[in-house]
């Protein structure tokens, strides 16, 4: 009985196993934890698809896939005291998977964010001071963003990957100035093939 037990877990992983002609789908649908500076916690929807592959050989049964990517993405997250963000943005990148399915990306971004003040807010008007009913802003987002994790689809029928990514991105206008923010995106993709 521990034999055939042990030829279980043995066959059953392997017989999972896909053949080595992997490529990129042709769309990876994203949902994400986006954390703005890493703590103020959101939700990010996006959608990916490769322009361009590149399948390098490395042996009879191991290949590396190179890709460009171009993109869209939908953001929200909430600064709490401070602020509510939705963003929209393009991205455009490089992607990697390796033979054994770990993967890297490295992307540009750009696009439009909505900010809305957390709170109450007030204006002067004429001469006195009355509870502003605007309480939003318009800004230009762009930044950079990396990052690495697995294509389970590269060994396994699993058609998921996992990512993490940080995010470095300006926004402005903010006041009259260009501000930095970082964030962190834990990632769960799935690939249409």
């Amino acid at each position: 009985m521990k034999t055939f037990l042990l030829v279980l877990l043995i066959f059953i992983p392997a017989a999972s196993l896909k053949a080595q002609n992997f490529e990129l789908p042709k769309f990876q649908i994203s949902l994400s934890y986006f954390g703005e500076m890493a703590t103020h916690g959101g939700i990010r929807i996006g959608l990916t698809t490769p322009i361009s592959q590149m399948i390098k050989e490395k042996g009879e049964e191991t290949s590396v896939n190179k890709a460009w990517i171009v993109g869209g993405c939908i953001t929200y997250y909430k600064h709490p005291r401070n602020h509510k963000g939705l963003m929209v943005t393009g991205v455009i990148g490089r992607q990697r998977v390796g033979k054994n399915g770990f993967q890297t990306s490295l992307n540009l971004e750009a696009g439009y964010m909505l900010s809305i003040l957390d709170g109450e807010t007030y204006e002067w008007n004429d001469s006195e001071i009355v509870e502003s009913s605007n309480k939003g802003s318009s800004h230009i987002v762009f930044g950079l963003n990396g990052g690495f994790g697995w294509n389970f689809d590269k060994k396994t029928d699993l058609p998921l990957s996992f990512m993490i990514q940080p995010h470095l991105y300006f926004q402005a206008p903010y006041n009259t100035t260009i501000v930095p923010r970082l964030a962190l995106e834990t990632k769960l993709s799935y690939n249409l093939k």
